[in-house]
């Protein structure tokens, strides 16, 4: 609309950062369409990671609307058509983003510890959640795989941190011996991914959240999408932003 005014050097978002922005939707399309195919390095910080490259330019807009909202940058709105309708919808992508994205990208950074922490905001986040009316209880396998802070990830999944028991043959052996039952979690369950490091776990106090390494079991092996399919139990989720989605 701005071009079609000979308003190209006086808009905010000419036609060059318009095409950056189809080009960041190209990328959530791609990913989608590999997901399809049970293909999950689409969630990895590499180049694999199309849902990575997407976040950029939302991230990017994310951070100029702010710096335009606190007067660092000014912008000519009356030869910015639908600006207002631009920030509102920016907005709702990025707060729908964070709210599954934030748990199930990979992390940028290696030494990065697991992504869900269970504390007050989790806490907080699972009671705003609508779930189904018959929760099945999380999965309790008798086949036990178990990896240590630093292990290559086998399979991209759920996993939860345990306390691993120590017995004399642990001691002696190390790494060589598995858990044994029960397995107390020590901290909130992760989506972690196949090939990656697998990461410390974030403990929250009441004065401070501590890292340190751990022992992670594998609840759930995630072969989601591997007949093109969306699961029955995600067609009915709801996002908890934008706001009106709650209701």
């Amino acid at each position: 609309v701005a071009d079609e005014n000979g308003w190209a050097g006086k808009t905010a978002i000419p036609t060059s950062d318009y095409l950056l922005i189809l080009k960041g939707l190209s990328h959530c399309e791609d990913g989608v369409i590999q997901l399809s195919k049970g293909d999950k390095r689409v969630f990895k910080f590499d180049a694999n990671g199309k849902f990575a490259m997407a976040r950029r330019i939302l991230f990017h807009w994310a951070e100029m609307t702010t710096r335009i909202e606190q007067g660092e940058n000014i912008i000519d709105e009356n030869h910015t058509p639908f600006w207002i309708e631009f920030c509102e919808t920016l907005t709702s992508a990025c707060q729908a983003w964070q709210e599954c994205a934030q748990h199930v990208l990979e992390p940028r950074y290696l030494d990065e510890p697991g992504l869900t922490l269970y504390g007050d905001w989790l806490r907080n986040e699972l009671a705003l959640l609508h779930f189904p009316e018959n929760l099945l209880a999380p999965p309790d396998p008798s086949d036990n795989i178990f990896i240590k802070t630093g292990d290559i990830i086998p399979s991209s999944g759920i996993w939860e941190p345990v306390d691993e028991k120590k017995t004399p043959l642990t001691r002696i052996f190390n790494r060589a011996v598995a858990p044994i039952p029960p397995f107390n979690p020590v901290g909130a369950m992760n989506y972690l991914h196949g090939g990656s490091q697998a990461p410390r776990i974030t403990v929250e106090t009441e004065t401070d959240n501590i890292d340190f390494d751990t022992t992670w079991r594998l609840l759930w092996s995630d072969e989601r999408y591997l007949d093109e399919e969306i699961p029955i139990e995600e067609k009915s989720y709801r996002f908890n932003e934008p706001k009106n989605n709650r209701e």
